[in-house]
């Protein structure tokens, strides 16, 4: 029985590495798609080996999309690529917008012309921001919290849109707060490595990193492991609704204070902190209940999560 090919985008960052890894480790064909090729002996993507094919492509560039799409022959696409710094889009808005808009354009059309079945999963943002509806005076004006967040609701009106125009199968995951060890950018991740790093300068008698500095302590987070998403997406791509929105979320709020109380509990030095006053607004909380139908439930604790992102860290 032939495996079933699966093309994932944006395979070189932190939840592409983990679902390169899942998915080819239960039988899933895999390419997996990367801006640019790594050097052949570099040791942080060994685990590109596991995959079936590892091609280059800048999803900017419709073209190479197109021949991209044309040469992996996918039957699934998990499109994982785009910009996700929430920072970098207010400086510079048009970059954000290319990747996250236009990437998911090129790839929704690649597939679309390709003309043969094919399933796709698009990775939205809990960023995203509701539309509303028009009033009297004619459609209400957009409030997106930041570029990033408009960036995310355009490409899931693109998904959507696609669906509804050229009746192709597309669902849309939107995931809370991806945390777990590995390549990532996070919050977690970031204290994880101040962690080890307060833990080696008193093992070696060097000076304490800076304090790390906190926004708040009361702004709240829905973290889930990265491995808990991956399971969800495959879920997904098998018998997702077509053109519909899944939340995939622990479904616990939990307080930046308790983040850093947990790490407070792991390191094996104590940490120091310098924790702002900020007032901004905390995501709702996520109805999951779409994803839960499908037979998902998160098997990773939060504990077990930062535990094993810690000692990532310090490993490094």
């Amino acid at each position: 029985m032939s495996r079933p090919r699966l093309l994932v985008t944006g395979a070189g960052g932190f939840c592409g590495e983990h679902a390169c890894r899942y998915f080819s480790a239960a039988g899933w064909e895999v390419t997996a798609v990367v801006r640019r090729l790594p050097q052949q002996d570099a040791e942080e993507w060994a685990w590109l080996n596991a995959v079936h094919a590892t091609l280059a492509c800048d999803l900017a560039a419709q073209s190479e999309v197109l021949a991209l799409i044309e040469q992996a022959k996918p039957e699934y696409v998990l499109h994982l690529a785009g910009a996700n710094a929430v920072g970098a889009s207010w400086n510079d808005p048009a970059a954000v917008l290319q990747s996250n808009v236009m990437g998911t354009v090129h790839v929704l059309e690649g597939v679309r012309r390709a003309g043969a079945p094919c399933r796709v999963v698009v990775a939205g943002s809990m960023l995203r921001f509701p539309l509303v509806a028009a009033g009297q005076g004619g459609a209400e004006r957009p409030q997106p919290q930041h570029p990033y967040s408009l960036s995310k609701t355009m490409q899931v009106l693109i998904a959507q849109s696609w669906t509804s125009l050229y009746g192709m199968e597309v669902v849309i995951a939107e995931p809370s707060n991806l945390i777990g060890p590995g390549r990532s950018g996070g919050l977690c991740a970031l204290l994880a490595r101040y962690a080890a790093k307060a833990e080696q300068a008193a093992a070696s008698g060097a000076a304490a990193p800076a304090p790390f500095r906190l926004s708040s302590r009361s702004e709240l987070r829905d973290l889930l492991d990265v491995r808990d998403a991956i399971r969800a997406y495959e879920l997904l791509l098998r018998a997702g609704e077509s053109g519909r929105i899944y939340p995939v979320a622990s479904g616990v709020m939990r307080t930046l204070g308790e983040i850093a109380d947990a790490f407070d509990a792991l390191a094996r030095h104590p940490l120091q902190w310098e924790i702002g006053e900020s007032q901004a607004a905390s995501p709702d909380p996520a109805n999951c209940e779409g994803v839960i139908a499908l037979g998902w439930t998160p098997l990773i604790t939060m504990e077990q999560s930062l535990r094993e992102t810690l000692e990532a860290a310090r490993q490094r």
